[in-house]
């Protein structure tokens, strides 16, 4: 505790020698964010130490997307998924390694993908709750070197958002397109009218379906339903789940190009302010649980951890959301993805898809097979012991550590 006061009794005089130093000139700029000196990186040096050795940069073509955290040892690094683009694939360590890598699952919902590189024992991310750091505490950005990449303070603790799960995404030239009208009239995210040629008419949506699902992401209405869409770009394919004459249905779905007619010409009042604090990611809303904070990041520097004071990672950095906000995933959310992440693969050949049918089938008979013998071991050690107690009962008077004959006077 000592330590924590005497560090934030550091940082508080170092911001403020800072900010009289810039007051005059800054006198305007006071609503945007505070920019992240030298000196204020440097005095997080301790914090990001262990964490950064557990961050990689994750590049494609020698360019860098996004940052890295290494979940095991043998390899696997979860990123943030939406900025992985066509190209040679790598992630490149602090101490410099470089691995060819390849995206072996993915959550779209939280847009985050893992990553596999042959490698063997790299230090992997220690995950801590995000609670360990409440509002108002200090907090960093790990990087793939000594310093952070940002520093800031928690703004609202992990949360979960209703649908449509945070602000309203902007209309961009390249944002998927359903090409459908909904029913003005409906509480439920229905379709009035579906566009000739669009995706929908092509995955085979109709008039008067209901859309439930993007995604395994709920769809409550029908600005969710325009909210979620936004999230995706031009030819990702989506998966639609609806209700027609009171049957479920699923569909897949190649959404299309948004018209030229329907793109707003220039950016909305609102996502100007927003920018003025840093670049936005394309993808910084949908996520049904987060944690907010004050890190100015570029998009290229999300995906990795987030720790407080003490080095803890408690979070994965996931998007810069607006002037003042970037949101993190909180480490106990990751915690719940990283099984079934680690347990996916994204595509398989159909030779593939026998092989890992057969291996399912040999693990889930080996479990079964070993939870057999438990079992006829459990009950086999029960009745032993039923009889072990009768025994006693039956001769009170016997005091050696095991049954034994007792002969008749």
């Amino acid at each position: 505790m000592l330590k924590r006061i005497l560090f934030s009794a550091a940082l508080a005089i170092l911001i403020t020698g800072v900010s009289s130093a810039q007051r005059g000139r800054d006198r305007d700029k006071d609503t945007l964010p505070q920019k992240t000196t030298p000196q204020l990186l440097a005095a997080f040096k301790p914090a990001v130490e262990k964490p950064s050795k557990s961050t990689v940069s994750v590049q494609v073509d020698g360019k860098q997307v996004s940052l890295g955290a290494i979940v095991t040892a043998d390899g696997s690094i979860i990123t943030k998924a939406s900025e992985i683009v066509d190209g040679k694939l790598t992630v490149k360590t602090r101490e410099g390694k470089e691995f060819m890598a390849k995206v072996t699952g993915t959550n779209s919902v939280y847009d985050v993908a893992i990553l596999k590189v042959e490698a063997d024992n790299l230090p992997t991310v220690d995950w801590s709750p995000s609670k360990n750091a409440p509002v108002g505490n200090w907090i960093a950005a790990s990087n793939t070197s000594t310093e952070p990449v940002g520093v800031g303070v928690v703004g609202v603790a992990a949360r979960t958002l209703p649908p449509p799960y945070g602000p309203g995404r902007v209309i961009k030239e390249n944002s998927g397109f359903l090409g459908i009208i909904l029913d003005p009239d409906s509480a439920s995210a229905s379709i009035a009218e579906v566009s000739k040629d669009s995706a929908a008419e092509k995955a085979g949506l109709k008039t008067k379906d209901i859309i439930l699902t993007i995604d395994n992401q709920d769809i409550v209405n029908g600005e969710s339903l325009i909210n979620t869409l936004l999230g995706y770009k031009a030819g990702d394919v989506i998966k639609v789940k609806l209700e027609r004459e009171s049957k479920k249905m699923e569909f897949s779905v190649t959404l299309g190009k948004r018209p030229a007619a329907l793109i707003p010409k220039g950016d909305a009042r609102g996502d100007m302010q927003n920018r003025m604090g840093s670049i936005l990611s394309n993808r910084r809303t949908g996520f049904p649980t987060v944690l907010q904070h004050d890190i100015v990041l570029k998009p290229n520097e999300c995906g990795g951890p987030l720790v407080d004071l003490d080095g803890r990672v408690i979070g994965l950095n996931i998007a810069r959301a607006g002037r003042t906000e970037t949101y993190a995933i909180p480490s106990e959310v990751i915690l719940q993805l990283l099984p079934e992440l680690l347990a996916s693969k994204v595509t398989y050949t159909a030779a593939e898809e026998v092989t890992e049918a057969r291996e399912a089938l040999r693990r889930a008979e080996a479990a079964k097979a070993a939870a057999d013998k438990l079992l006829v071991d459990a009950k086999s050690k029960l009745e032993k012991s039923l009889t072990l107690e009768k025994w006693w009962k039956d001769h009170p008077l016997e005091k050696g550590p095991a049954p034994r004959l007792v002969e008749k006077k």
